[in-house]
């Protein structure tokens, strides 16, 4: 695989005219045509972060707001770039957007796709070491010619094959095989990765399972064909590897003759990722605040209509607090939006909650001092706070810099 180009969100790229037209067609086929704007000279990216492989063009597109080193505008130095991915991957493991271990991701900074190498490494080493433990095996229905009665008879069948011979009976049995579905998935998905990673420990990890399904059949799986697969409770142990194959194959289109991904889009948006990521920090460790996620409430009375209907990012219960995250520049007065304004209003009334809070990620150095604002109406009593938060550090899963996000928050709180 060739070595990716590196860019941040919110950036433009000049590509090459003849992958333009069809990388859109592309992106919109895997409904992701939002996470890129595809211009005459090139792309622009937007909120989402990932990585995005379409034939020989490999986009890594990065966020600005996760590293104390970040430059915004400047190039991205491998310092840089390591502490961001260890960053995105500490927040997706936390969101359980992915069951991501941090550890060893430093490391594979310096690979040539970093990104996709941290997420074949969780996926090698999830299923080998369950593995280790279990092999999954299923009931498999069987059909097949027979010396000997097994199961039942398929009389339509064992007349039209034994007919003259009568010593034999077509069978339809169920075995307790190892060679099931959940095992055909990780086969195929294990020789797909092992053919596009680089990094000689994910090869060798790969190796190893693909010569211990050496007795499995090689299926291949398709994004409908895998969401058939629903592991029993005795493969629970096969979580992680199977939610990690199922995205694989999901998001990504395969060469059926070289049997690796070819086409790859592992993107998430950033508006939701910092979303979520605010609401579980709250709900772990402000747990007396009652939070509710995306509470959803009717904006008209007497109507069916559920595209009417809104959904606040975070409502707090204790005390009555909305909270609408909004992953954007934030730096003074002037980068507050109208609409943002108009939305949490609209929230407070449907919820009857006195006071909001535009939750922003801290842009600069120094977070902006803005004060709280009261609702110009006949109640005075309507108040909306800007605040921001600061995600800018070298390691977010660090306890001293969580413990300031949580003072943060529990100040902006009790405000």
């Amino acid at each position: 695989m060739r070595e990716s180009i590196v860019i941040k969100e919110y950036s433009e790229f000049k590509i090459e005219d003849r992958y333009l037209d069809k990388l859109q067609a592309y992106l919109k086929c895997q409904n992701l045509d939002s996470a890129l704007k595809v211009t005459r000279h090139g792309i622009k990216t937007k909120s989402w972060v990932g990585v995005i492989k379409y034939k020989n063009l490999h986009l890594e597109i990065l966020p600005k707001l996760i590293s104390a080193d970040a430059n915004n505008d400047g190039e991205i130095s491998e310092a840089e770039r390591s502490i961001i991915l260890k960053n995105l991957s500490y927040m997706l493991s936390y969101t359980k957007n992915l069951d991501i271990k941090t550890n060893d991701n430093a490391k594979l900074a310096t690979e040539k796709n970093p990104f996709i190498e941290i997420l074949i490494r969780e996926f090698a080493n999830s299923l080998f070491e369950s593995l280790k433990r279990l092999t999954p095996k299923r009931y498999v229905r069987e059909e097949e010619n027979l010396n000997y009665l097994k199961g039942k008879i398929k009389f339509s069948e064992n007349i039209r094959y034994n007919c003259t011979n009568q010593a034999k009976f077509y069978c339809e049995y169920d075995e307790f095989s190892e060679n099931n579905l959940l095992n055909q998935l990780f086969l195929f998905v294990s020789t797909c990765l092992y053919n596009i990673s680089n990094n000689s420990y994910n090869k060798k990890t790969l190796k190893f399972i693909i010569n211990y399904y050496s007795d499995i059949s090689f299926v291949r799986f398709d994004k409908f064909k895998v969401r058939k697969i629903k592991p029993t409770r005795n493969q629970e142990l096969f979580k992680k590897p199977f939610k990690l194959a199922k995205m694989f194959v999901e998001q990504t289109s395969v060469d059926l003759s070289k049997n690796k991904f070819e086409n790859i889009t592992l993107v998430w948006d950033m508006n939701k990722l910092f979303e979520e990521f605010i609401f579980e920090l709250i709900k772990r460790k402000i747990p007396e605040c009652s939070p509710i996620a995306q509470k959803t409430k009717r904006l008209l009375r007497s109507t069916q209509e559920t595209k009417r209907d809104t959904k606040v990012d975070i409502l707090i219960q204790h005390p009555q607090i909305i909270i609408d995250t909004k992953y954007k520049k934030f730096t003074n007065f002037d980068d507050i939006s109208s609409a943002d304004i108009y939305q949490v209003t609209t929230y407070c009334l449907l919820h009857n909650y006195k006071r909001a809070i535009l939750l922003y990620p801290q842009y600069d150095k120094k977070a902006p001092d803005i004060c709280d604002y009261q609702l110009n109406c006949a109640e005075n009593n309507y108040h909306i706070d800007f605040c921001t938060v600061n995600l800018k550090n070298n390691d977010l899963k660090d306890k001293e810099v969580q413990n300031s996000i949580i003072s943060k928050l529990k100040s902006i709180i009790g405000n």
